[in-house]
């Protein structure tokens, strides 16, 4: 018989009896698992009967063995690998490896009965370089180290995923993230998402930057004699790295941007100091402990302008933000009312130029008279005889900032007011005097008519006398 005929015979009786189910299939075929190191991973064997014994090896090392008793083998895995008893009463004999280190993978193979499962473990790790905290304006590198077959996608901390950006980098085929100029806003935990055709994997990696919120220059606008109150708040509560370093901090201060920064007021954050409350001439200033620093400002003088910094040192470094607060006033020449003929000149000033996308303004409130300032000067002026409120504005991209009334008073109507007031009270004194002198006219005729009467009164009594005499004498005359 032709040998090539009794191979295929052969060949095709040994398919007959494989159908059969009398040799039992090797492999039951290979499943991939990602792992994350320091994590937890299962690493999958399903048998028919919990009756089965259950033998794992990895490169040929027996790792645990399970055959009415429990026996492990001598692997770098020794106290990290355990099978979960009450699943194995139901037939599922899956492996579990605690702590995973990059060195755990590789192959392994789960005999149960007859058949026969492999399981390939990658194991993946997240790495920050610089690790632990970070400061706010510096940059972090993420790698994801591990098989570089698989795909790799990036998350925020906001959950959304990371696209190449002016402040985020993909490199090496998107297995490492550059974070640059970092921001408070930036701390949280980021993830990698790692995926491959059977498996995936999502390993988070925490971000704890120091800084301040909103790191972009806040500025102020002011009137003068007004309240100004701001804040710096810190993105993390300072407990979490105060066990571990000093801290002290500070408020600075200057006048114009090319200046040098004075300070103002300092601190030191430890765990047992409480929360600090000073005040320097007309500046109030309170920090709490935790990750918060209030100024205020009573009653702001163009004087209190300029840049006021917030400034917190680390072992790291320092971090840093500004406030700029804009003070406007006004002022008139002459201060007095405004003379019938005259002008006035009123000046409204700010501390610094007018911003380009800005307008400092003087109008006649409820007039038609405007007055613009000149481009990139830091005052406007207007000369006017119109009397009434006058407010000086300033408006950025079409919103007012702040604003100054003023209200310019004319010298007549003053004068006109007082000769009002003293022909008010010229008459009362006229009245007055009237009343008096008709008092006293009076009195005085009042008295000469007593002086009339009593003249009278003793004319009567002399004559009345003289009568008397008379008639004694004749008497006299007659007795004689």
């Amino acid at each position: 018989m032709n040998p090539f005929r009794v191979m295929a015979y052969s060949i095709l009786a040994v398919f007959s009896v494989m159908q059969l189910g009398l040799i039992p299939t090797m492999a039951e075929g290979e499943t991939t698992v990602f792992g994350a190191v320091g994590e937890q991973v299962i690493l999958p064997c399903i048998g028919k009967s919990p009756n089965e014994g259950v033998t794992w090896k990895y490169n040929d090392l027996v790792v645990i063995q399970y055959q009415k008793q429990l026996l492990r083998g001598r692997t770098p895995f020794f106290n990290r690998s355990e099978l979960n008893k009450q699943e194995m009463s139901k037939g599922n004999f899956s492996l579990i490896l605690s702590q995973l280190r990059h060195s755990d993978a590789g192959k392994y193979v789960c005999g149960v009965g007859s058949r026969t499962f492999m399981v390939q473990l990658q194991v993946f790790e997240v790495t920050g370089s610089p690790s632990g905290y970070l400061l706010q304006r510096k940059k972090l590198m993420l790698t994801i180290q591990g098989p570089s077959s698989a795909n790799v996608t990036w998350y925020d901390n906001r959950k959304d995923k990371v696209t190449a950006t002016q402040s985020r980098e993909l490199k090496n085929g998107g297995h490492s993230l550059q974070i640059h100029n970092l921001r408070a806003e930036d701390s949280g935990t980021w993830t990698c998402h790692i995926a491959s055709l059977s498996a995936k994997l999502d390993i988070p990696y925490k971000v704890l930057v120091i800084g301040f919120h909103h790191l972009n220059q806040e500025t102020l606008y002011k009137a003068v004699n007004s309240t100004v109150s701001f804040s710096y708040s810190l993105s993390t509560d300072l407990q979490k790295i105060r066990k571990l370093e000093y801290i002290t901090g500070g408020l600075e201060w200057k006048s114009m941007a090319n200046n040098k920064y004075q300070e103002k007021f300092n601190f030191s954050a430890t765990s047992k100091e409480p929360p600090l409350f000073k005040q320097i001439a007309n500046m109030q200033f309170t920090w709490k402990l935790i990750n918060h620093l209030e100024v205020k400002l009573p009653k702001v003088q163009f004087k209190d302008a300029g840049w006021y910094q917030c400034q917190l040192t680390v072992s790291r470094g320092r971090v840093e933000k500004a406030i700029h607060l804009v003070v406007m006033t006004v002022s008139a020449d002459p201060v007095e009312p405004l003379s019938k003929w005259a002008n006035v000149t009123l000046l409204c000033k700010l501390s610094v130029p007018v911003p380009h996308n800005a307008q400092l303004f003087w109008e006649h409130v409820n007039g038609t008279e405007k007055e613009l300032n000149m481009l990139g000067y830091n005052e406007v002026m207007v000369k006017t005889k119109t009397v009434g409120l006058w407010r000086c504005s300033l408006n950025v991209e079409n919103n007012v900032m702040t604003s100054i009334d003023y209200t310019v008073v004319k010298a007549a109507e003053r004068n006109s007011c007082v000769w009002s007031w003293a022909g008010v009270g010229a008459g009362i004194v006229l009245l007055l005097l009237a009343s008096l002198c008709t008092y006293i006219y009076i009195a005085q005729q009042q008295r000469r008519q007593r002086a009339e009467k009593m003249a009278r009164a003793r004319r009567d009594l002399f004559e009345r006398r003289t009568c008397q005499c008379q008639r004694q004498l004749k008497n006299d005359y007659s007795d004689a």
